[in-house]
């Protein structure tokens, strides 16, 4: 059977949803907007969980309606809360390069990058930490189609570049 372990930000109320739509052995792990914590404490958690419960996918996933990511994007009320500065400097930068990509949706690009970044660095620690390679996919979940998405994993520009 596989196991799954599915990173979520608490305000999506996602699990349900998941545990219609993925029916094997389901574990969360939750934070606002996907920022937890990478220090070693953490990372070692969730590797032991990993081990333990022999999960097999690991699914970063976030809410097309998630209302941190939405507010870093819009209004920041929550830009004070206490680990989720750097989120809204980072979200404010991509925001900056969207009007270069009239073609996409601009929410799915943002999205797109914001869990391709996480999934890199997720993977990196791992492998640096445990020496254990790990395979992360991102998934939209689009709350009006009930439906779940792959991210856009080959994103030309996940990175800026200056060129003299």
């Amino acid at each position: 059977m596989r196991n799954n372990l599915f990173l979520l930000c608490p305000t999506d109320n996602l699990e349900p949803v998941i545990n219609t739509v993925y029916s094997c052995e389901n574990y969360f792990y939750t934070s606002l907007g996907n920022t937890f914590s990478r220090d070693f404490k953490t990372m070692e958690y969730l590797y032991k969980l990993i081990r333990r419960k022999n999960i097999t996918n690991l699914f970063i996933v976030l809410s097309s309606e998630n209302k941190i990511i939405s507010d870093a994007v819009e209004n920041q009320f929550y830009k004070n809360i206490r680990g989720l500065e750097k989120l809204y400097t980072n979200i404010g930068e991509q925001k900056e390069h969207l009007e270069f990509w009239d073609d996409n949706p601009s929410q799915d690009l943002l999205f797109s990058y914001y869990l391709n970044h996480k999934i890199k660095a997720i993977s990196d620690d791992f492998n640096h930490w445990f020496g254990q390679s790990l395979t992360i996919k991102g998934k939209i979940y689009n709350q009006r189609e009930n439906k779940f998405y792959p991210i856009y994993s080959n994103l030309i520009c996940k990175e800026k570049f200056h060129l003299n």
